[in-house]
């Protein structure tokens, strides 16, 4: 049976999972490009006094190599400062180098730490799994970027060498200092081009990592349909479940909710709908309550049929305590209730005629 085809994009799950796994777009030239910008930043803060401190034990060294009277314990002494000057001169270079790492890491993974992506994975020492890996679109496309690669950076390092032919045929003929200085002059000049050669090279790598880890990551229509049946339950069974919250949200809400006059509130906590028609009641009448949940349904109902939402907490708080829903409201809350029902009655008038001062 053929294989549905992905064309859905991942879903926010899909793409989580796949992160929790190490899985996320990542560029290794991208990485060295920038391993490179961090050396090359801290020869231009510092190089000048590596070079000069190389300068210094290379003459050292070779003054004390020329000297009849070399004893071992002076060889051993010159190794010793050889191996320290090196050591001064290399570590601000590779600590520039780890930090750009780290920088390009962080960047390009937004500072996923994954145990999953370290993990031993037994299955990549199956030789058969190896030759489908190298044999496959990806390792295809993988070594032919690498040879583009070094036939990019080799052919800009010959460049840059050819250029500088004539002077690097002198240098058979300079002092040990212009040499060395012309050295460091030729070698910057290389590592600049190849460095921003391969900065464009890694930003273009980048981008077709990302794009292949979208792709590997599109999902089929039924794959998108049993995730969120899976993470949000079946759409049934969910539709069933609102209808049941809304049950419970209406409880103690009468069909008359629309034609109440006035909902007062605690703001939240509780809402009680009053209504009162002077030709056929004796009492405002309570058409619905509600505490928490079902006191928020009741505000929405109200503000959506336009009914008056009046604050007043020891009022509400009475209310949904000494009144049933269909039930009159008690003679000691008469005169609040009235007071109520006077301010809406008040309010209604003022914007009867503000509309109608606006309609002249």
């Amino acid at each position: 049976m053929a294989t549905e085809e992905r064309t859905e994009q991942a879903s926010p799950r899909k793409r989580q999972q796949a992160r929790e796994k190490g899985q996320v777009a990542i560029s290794a030239d991208l990485a060295r490009a920038l391993t490179l910008l961090g050396i090359y930043l801290a020869w231009r803060h510092a190089g000048a006094g590596m070079l000069r401190r190389l300068q210094e034990a290379t003459e050292r060294g070779l003054q004390t190599s020329a000297s009849a009277k070399l004893q071992p314990e002076d060889a051993v002494a010159a190794c010793g400062e050889a191996m320290h000057v090196v050591a001064a001169v290399v570590a601000p270079v590779m600590l520039a180098a780890i930090i750009g790492a780290i920088i390009s890491a962080a960047a390009q993974t937004g500072g996923l730490v994954s145990a999953a992506a370290i993990r031993p994975d037994w299955s990549r020492l199956n030789p058969a799994n190896g030759f489908k890996r190298l044999f496959s679109a990806r390792g295809a496309v993988t070594t032919l970027k690498s040879i583009l690669k070094v036939c990019a950076v080799a052919m800009v390092a010959a460049l840059v060498l050819r250029a500088h032919a004539d002077e690097i045929v002198l240098m058979a003929e300079m002092e040990l200092r212009p040499m060395m200085a012309a050295l460091g002059a030729i070698a910057m000049e290389m590592l600049v081009k190849c460095m921003g050669l391969l900065l464009i090279i890694g930003a273009a790598d980048y981008a077709f990592e990302w794009w292949d880890h979208e792709k590997r990551l599109r999902m089929s229509r039924s794959e998108l349909k049993r995730e969120l049946r899976e993470s949000e339950g079946d759409p049934q069974v969910r539709a069933r479940r609102q209808q049941l919250r809304r049950a419970v949200l209406t409880q103690g809400i009468s069909a008359e909710m629309p034609l109440a006059d006035v909902v007062v509130t605690n703001p939240t906590h509780f809402a009680v709908p009053l209504r009162y028609d002077a030709r056929s009641m004796g009492a405002p009448k309570v058409v619905a309550k509600g505490q928490r949940a079902v006191a928020r349904e009741i505000i929405r109902l109200a503000r959506m049929h336009g009914i008056e939402v009046v604050e007043n907490p020891p009022v509400a708080r009475s209310l949904f305590k000494s009144c049933q829903v269909g039930g009159a409201v008690p003679e000691a809350l008469y005169v609040v209730v009235a007071e109520i029902f006077a301010a809406v009655y008040r309010r209604r008038r003022q914007r009867l005629v503000r509309s109608q001062k606006d309609h002249l």
